[in-house]
């Protein structure tokens, strides 16, 4: 017993001059959120924390000196960055979390550097970028911890790196396992001014309203001259057709954002350009910016808290002492709730491309996510993922474009905010002409004047002799209705269904985002739309002298409808970036499609058949006429005072005069990859423009195939050539 007492005691004196380290907590709960956080705002976030758990998102919040003491679990890493992943790493294998939010500037919460070479001429301009997507990509394809340093040199991200002459890449996955925002807070008012929005944001009422604001980002830009700003607003307005779109096709100033973000909008789209603090845009074809400035932000009164994505050079780049527009949003009193940005130098298309690669696509895929989803995290997380697998990544330029986009692209937000999606607005009431009973009225007119915006009126059977004037957002759905005089369409109302029979014209649009489907049409002019924008004239039948005449109204679509016995299909006068696909022109008697200085069009996927003339272009540049099938018309596609257009893929046969003609005032016209197939006269080329690889009925290398062999071309009257016509007509 002596010798035990001895030992207790020499065991008491030990354990007093020394402390043995603490063992990492057990903790066998699971999360669905976790926060983690610089210490000098784990007290203001507290109330956060319980708010959260109070509305079902269970939340735990860690400090970054829980991390570094193992408080938890068990700490390691090279450096404070990969501590921080491997914490995420365990919480997401030991608490299952799903979303993360990082709390902390630059300075404060550690960031980390990608060292990606994009192989363009701004690299040693930005030889490194902060990328958040490294927290949220903890597993590589094979289940391994994604460190993004796989060759151990210190530097993260890299690819196509250069140090004194070598060149590094590591391997990264890129795929996120859990949603992943920072508060990019330098003091708690700014996180205090974040949590107020958010909580304000969710128990806010709805609001259908989004602010595209945009312009020309690449002004007299060579690849086709498309305002790419205004081109990806546009399609993010049909992937969120159910929001009010408040369109700055630019702005006019500053003033004119703020304005219209002071009155409320649910989200706040900007589209061009920018230099950390400020975003910028031009009007078409203009060298003169239009500036948007983070004191503007600062300056909003707004009770309605956008969410905000921007396109614009290190708008998100938070590690400067100055604050980065993107922040500056979710910092200020007022502004957005939350904003997406890139932290880098980012990389869009240019002209129509602009939604097809790098971060408008992204862009794109956002907003499709975003309808779909409960929580901004999942919109954001399934963005990426969406992205990364759209594309074969082959060319080290192309694949350094698509891992830039995705590893920029960053939130300052709340992951968990609950979305406000509107997928489908619900009306909020139905209206009834023709009827008996409540909500019925005797006239279209009568329904209209008592209808608010969003409501539907639907017309019963019967013939309605009137002319009916239109100026709010409504639904006007015939049911085997026939009205005998007009509609006069002052808003984005939508028409569907009806037999019109027009003294002059049946609908006329003067309003931006009118929506006309479904209808039989017939009269003097069958639609005029005039000094509107993005009309959409869908599944309707034409019968008229014009089918429809417009002027002065671009970013019309055309889909899906029935030109039949027009004296003239579609006139357009001055009406830039329309698309016309998969409609049918049969046995119009003159001009079936007349495009006049309408710039950047899109003639595709039509059927010509029978007509007098098929297409044609005057004095309209840099269009797209493709997959068209052109047949025994009197003329195929006519190119007079027009350069710049490309004529793709068409099948061209049996046309009574000219299959193809290009007048002498028409230059830098392609025309390739087209069957020009037993016309009259097959072509005809008056100016300089370039011919190549169709199929000629008539080239002489068909029947002697040593000249085909031989490379002899097939000559174009006037004087022109195609340097390397097919042998074989083309699948079209």
């Amino acid at each position: 017993m002596k010798w035990v007492s001895l030992f207790l005691a020499a065991m008491l004196v030990f354990s007093a001059m020394f402390i043995f380290p603490a063992m990492p907590a057990k903790h066998n709960d699971t999360y669905d959120f976790l926060i983690i956080a610089h210490e000098k705002f784990v007290k203001e976030l507290q109330k956060f924390v319980e708010y959260k758990n109070e509305h079902g998102i269970k939340t735990k919040l860690v400090g970054l000196n829980e991390i570094y003491e193992g408080r938890y679990f068990k700490c390691h890493g090279r450096d404070d960055a990969e501590k921080i992943k491997y914490f995420i790493k365990d919480a997401y294998d030991a608490w299952h979390i799903k979303y993360v939010m990082l709390v902390g500037s630059a300075d404060l919460l550690p960031v980390r550097y990608s060292y990606l070479n994009d192989i363009s001429s701004t690299w040693e301009y930005e030889r490194k970028f902060i990328s958040d997507l490294y927290y949220a990509d903890i597993y590589d394809a094979n289940g391994s911890f994604s460190s993004w340093d796989s060759n151990n040199n210190g530097y993260y991200g890299e690819f196509q790196h250069e140090i004194n002459g070598e060149k590094y890449t590591d391997k990264v996955d890129l795929y996120p396992e859990v949603a992943i925002s920072r508060l990019a807070c330098r003091n708690n008012m700014e996180l205090k001014n974040a949590i107020n929005k958010i909580m304000a944001y969710e128990a806010g009422i709805k609001n259908n309203k989004i602010l595209l604001a945009g312009g020309d980002s690449y002004p007299n830009d060579p690849c086709g001259n498309i305002p790419e700003g205004i081109y990806l607003e546009n399609k993010i307005a049909e992937v969120l057709s159910n929001y009010e779109a408040i369109k700055l096709y630019p702005p006019e100033n500053a003033a004119d954002i703020s304005r219209h973000i002071n009155e409320g909008v649910a989200i706040a789209v900007l589209e061009g350009a920018g230099a950390h603090h400020l975003w910028a845009t031009h009007a078409y074809d203009s060298e003169k910016w239009i500036y948007y400035y983070g004191w503007n932000i600062r300056l909003l009164k707004n009770d309605i808290y956008p969410i905000v994505v921007t396109s614009g050079a290190r708008l998100a780049k938070f590690d400067e002492k100055r604050e980065c527009f993107n922040w500056i949003w979710v910092a200020s009193r007022h502004g957005g709730v939350a904003s997406l940005g890139s932290t880098g130098l980012c990389w869009t298309g240019h002209g129509r491309n602009v939604s097809e690669f790098y971060l408008g696509n992204l862009h794109l895929r956002f907003f499709q996510q975003y309808k779909n989803c409960s929580r901004l995290g999942d919109a954001w997380k399934n963005a990426i993922v969406s992205y990364l697998n759209a594309f074969e990544w082959n060319g080290k330029v192309e694949k350094a474009f698509h891992m830039k986009a995705a590893e920029e692209f960053i939130i300052f937000g709340d992951p968990t905010l609950s979305i406000h999606s509107i997928e489908s607005m619900e009306y909020t009431n139905v209206l009834y002409v023709g009827g008996s009973g409540p909500n019925n009225y005797t006239s279209i007119q009568a329904a209209v004047n008592a209808a608010n915006n969003g409501d539907t009126i639907i017309v019963l059977p019967g013939v309605y002799n009137e002319n009916v004037s239109i100026d709010k957002k409504i639904e006007i759905i015939g049911r085997n209705a026939t009205l005998v005089g007009s509609f006069n369409v002052f808003s984005s109302a939508k028409i569907r269904g009806f037999e019109i029979k027009g003294e002059n014209y049946s609908i006329k649009c003067k309003g931006n985002d009118a929506f006309v489907e479904g209808n039989s049409i017939h009269s003097y002019y069958g639609i005029v739309i005039e000094n509107a924008s993005c009309v959409r004239i869908n599944e309707n039948a034409f019968e008229c002298r014009y089918g429809v005449y417009m002027k002065n109204s671009p970013y019309a679509k055309f889909n899906d409808n029935i030109f039949h016995n027009n004296w003239y299909g579609i006139w357009a006068e001055k009406c830039d970036f329309i698309e016309i696909m998969n409609n049918n022109f049969s046995s119009n008697r003159w001009y079936t499609l007349w495009l006049e200085g309408s710039n950047g069009s899109i003639v595709e996927n039509n059927s010509f058949y029978k007509n007098w003339y098929s297409i044609f272009l005057y004095h309209s540049n840099d269009c797209i006429i493709e997959k068209n099938e052109i047949l025994h018309n009197e003329h195929g596609p006519q190119i007079v005072f027009s350069s710049r257009n490309s004529i793709r893929s068409n099948d061209i046969r049996y046309n009574e005069h000219y299959g193809l003609y290009v007048d002498n005032a028409s230059k830098q016209n392609e025309i390739t990859k087209n069957n020009i197939i037993d016309n009259a006269y097959n072509a005809r080329d008056d100016g300089k423009n370039k011919w190549h690889a169709n199929y000629w009925s008539d080239y002489i290398g068909n029947k002697y195939r040593l000249l085909a062999f031989l490379r002899v071309p097939k000559f174009i009257p006037k004087f022109n050539f195609d340097w390397h016509p097919a042998l074989q007509p083309y699948e079209l």
